[in-house]
């Protein structure tokens, strides 16, 4: 049995977004008790002196990093993967498939399963052509509920979450179909107009993804899906590294969605944590060049980030303190798929997925995951 508490802490509290003085038990990897511990009886306790606990990241929008592209890869490479975003302080990720054949979907949903991840992420496939960033024209097909009713069964209890271009034949359908069979739709890769994005959102779309990159622009008079996800209320994802979306603009983003709807993701591609190089993302061949990846034709594939620094970036561009910035990496994105009554923040009950700063500009930290022993790990 692995028990451990931790004591003179700061723990933040999700729901009054500030940090309570106190101590946190764990017990197989689950918190037991936060507050007072000194009635606790733990096989050890550690002094941590004051410093800051904060939930571990929650990402669930990325490809890969460190050489591994979750589509395709095998059950010994997702178990790497693992460790290589708990090395980043992430210990929930949701494995994100760029297009590919159904045949390697099939292939890769088995092995993520037989992992352990709590959820998985599509996106791909069911693409607006003109939108299609950077995925390769030959992969992409109409919303087919056939092909996902048959991954959905595969899936099993994992929760699932599809990013596609609803304005496509059938989009409409497809958001009632995975309504219907306990999954979510995101809005992606789209060309659709501001009025067709809202009636996306109506027929029951949950989420916007990478806001304002694959998708209609905001114009005045032409609000675009850029605009629905600004106003509609609905989750919306942004990736905060400074070059998909310019600091002013997260800025005017962060104050107008509604603050537990914006998350932050990485949309990272396996060429993070490698540097500059030749990579492949979705059938086409991705080049990094001063940490920047773009495909052939210039498009912007993916990201080099890790969630921890979005959320440093997200404090800079937006002019928001640590403890309004931590939702947005942690219990918003838990929030969105459903996984916020397992991980996302720190309470009785929940996966003790953590983090421990060594100061308040998190400059260094170390992270606990349910999946690892104790406190450690360096970030």
């Amino acid at each position: 049995m692995n028990c451990f508490s931790l004591k003179n802490a700061l723990i933040y509290n999700s729901d009054k977004e500030e940090f309570i003085p106190g101590g946190i038990a764990v017990k197989n990897g689950i918190i037991t008790a936060i507050g007072d511990l000194s009635d606790a009886d733990f096989n050890c306790a550690r002094d941590i002196c004051g410093r800051k606990i904060i939930p571990a990241m929650v990402d669930v929008h990325s490809h890969g990093r460190e050489g591994i592209d979750f589509c395709g890869a095998s059950v010994d490479e997702l178990m790497s993967l693992k460790a290589s975003y708990a090395r980043v302080g992430t210990a929930t990720v949701v494995p994100t498939l760029a297009s590919a054949t159904l045949d390697e979907w099939r292939e890769t949903v088995e092995n993520v399963k037989n992992c352990g991840f709590d959820a998985i992420h599509f996106e791909g496939r069911y693409l607006s052509p003109e939108k299609r960033g950077a995925h390769a024209p030959e992969l992409l097909t109409l919303p087919n509920s056939d092909e996902m009713k048959e991954l959905l069964d595969i899936s099993a209890d994992m929760r699932v979450h599809v990013s596609f271009a609803p304005e496509l034949k059938g989009g409409i359908e497809f958001i009632k179909f995975l309504s219907e069979n306990n999954a979510t739709a995101g809005i992606a890769h789209t060309a659709a107009t501001y009025e067709e994005a809202m009636t996306a959102v109506k027929a029951g779309a949950i989420s916007f993804t990478h806001t304002f990159n694959a998708m209609t622009e905001m114009l005045h008079r032409a609000p675009g899906v850029a605009g629905a996800a600004l106003s509609s209320g609905r989750y919306a994802e942004f990736i905060c590294d400074g070059v998909h979306v310019h600091p002013a603009v997260v800025k005017a983003a962060y104050n107008s969605v509604p603050h537990d709807k914006f998350v932050l993701i990485t949309d990272s591609l396996m060429a993070a944590g490698c540097g500059d190089g030749n990579y492949t993302l979705a059938g086409l061949r991705v080049n990094v060049n001063g940490g920047i990846a773009r495909t052939e034709d210039g498009a912007i594939a993916g990201s080099m980030l890790d969630l921890f620094t979005a959320m440093r970036n997200l404090m800079s561009f937006a002019g928001i303190s640590l403890e309004k910035a931590i939702p947005c990496a942690t219990s918003n994105p838990a929030g969105m798929l459903s996984l916020d009554k397992i991980t996302g923040s720190l309470k009785v009950g929940l996966r003790a997925d953590m983090i421990i700063l060594d100061d308040c500009e998190n400059e260094s930290s170390s992270v606990y995951s349910a999946d690892n022993a104790e406190p450690g790990n360096s970030l």
